[in-house]
């Protein structure tokens, strides 16, 4: 994939970096630092600072000592060595897992991801002297998914979140990628707050805004935005499958999984062992949305029997049939998140629904 279109453009470049409240850091590194304007914008600020980067692809930017290498690697060679560390690291599934077993140390040592982006953050982390803070840009699953909940408890926990900001889909041009620019202080700290912000493009510039204050406490438990999963579901029975399109097998009891884009749209049915223990079945009545793919977004009112989902479907219970009476005859028309895979979350079905 060609990362180039997702370089960070100055303007938002330029706000963070004045968000960070340290002192005169004397080095900064960026191990991804494709166009530089992190660091460019750093250097603005502190005129004196040494810049480091390191990137796959070769570079020759004035004021940067340059590195052409994985930027997990420079990581492992240059550990606890700065006192700010920059980053936009590429959102992407890795080529190969475990290719730098070394990187997970604690915190990280029972941790395990199948994405580009976390082996980038711990990367991160490894290069932060103490009391060292991290500026990174991550995507949106990774501040709002339930599957990094794990991750963030841990460094929640062993760090100290100052700030979470929320970017507009608009930030990276056409794009339309959900993301967050994430600070993180190389601290363990029991109790501290951690402000939300909202960073919102108008023209060419960009207004912050805070949008509230979170506690350790909350962070520590997963939740990093005021829109959890969890709040969600006090209003909407919401629930994604646990069944994954690895264990489909010829025959064997039926699983209703994801499809291609259709009107109207309806899943298709695969087929699992009788021994595969699902969490979550759609029954007559129910409402079952796609969760990923082309399709994202498309939904049914499931009539037939009582059938487990896969991981690819959100299943809505919908009792009193007053859901469906919202949403009878539209069309989820949201922009979908993700960009090697598109995809939405149960808030963005159901901040969906609370607007028609």
């Amino acid at each position: 994939m060609d990362y180039s279109k997702y370089y960070t453009p100055l303007s938002i470049a330029r706000l963070l970096i004045k968000q960070l409240n340290i002192g005169t850091p004397d080095k900064i590194v960026d191990i991804c630092c494709g166009s530089c304007n992190l660091l460019n914008a750093a250097k603005q600020r502190w005129r004196k600072v040494m810049l480091y980067g390191a990137d796959i692809a070769n570079h020759k930017v004035d004021d940067v000592i340059f590195e052409n290498v994985d930027g997990r690697e420079y990581a492992l060679n240059h550990q606890k060595e700065f006192p700010l560390v920059l980053a936009n690291p590429p959102f992407d599934y890795l080529e190969s897992k475990n290719g730098f077993p070394q990187l997970f140390q604690a915190p990280f040592n029972d941790y395990d991801s199948s994405r580009l982006e976390i082996e980038m953050l711990i990367a991160n982390l490894l290069m932060l002297q103490d009391n060292g803070t991290l500026l990174i840009i991550m995507p949106s699953s990774f501040v709002e998914g339930e599957s990094h909940n794990s991750v963030r408890e841990i460094i929640a926990k062993h760090y100290q979140v100052q700030r979470i900001i929320e970017l507009d889909e608009r930030t990276f041009g056409a794009t339309h990628i959900h993301s967050y620019a994430i600070i993180i202080k190389n601290k363990i700290c029991k109790q501290y707050k951690c402000e939300l912000m909202l960073a919102a493009k108008q023209g060419e510039n960009f207004n912050l805004r805070s949008i509230k204050k979170m506690t350790s406490s909350d962070l520590i438990k997963g939740t990093w935005t005021g829109n959890s999963a969890t709040q969600q579901r006090k209003t909407l029975d919401i629930k994604r499958g646990n069944v994954s399109s690895a264990s489909f097998k010829e025959k064997g009891q039926p699983v209703l999984h994801t499809s291609k884009l259709s009107n109207p749209w309806s899943p298709s049915t695969r087929y699992i062992g009788e021994d595969i223990v699902a969490n979550a079945y759609a029954e007559a009545g129910d409402i079952v949305v796609s969760r990923i793919g082309k399709s994202a977004g498309q939904w049914c009112v499931h009539l037939g029997d009582k059938t487990p989902i896969t991981d690819c479907l959100y299943r809505i219970k919908d009792p009193d049939g007053k859901i469906y009476e919202r949403i009878r005859g539209k069309t989820f028309n949201k922009k979908l998140r993700g960009v090697a895979t598109q995809y939405i979350t149960i808030s963005d079905f159901e901040n969906w629904i609370n607007t028609l």
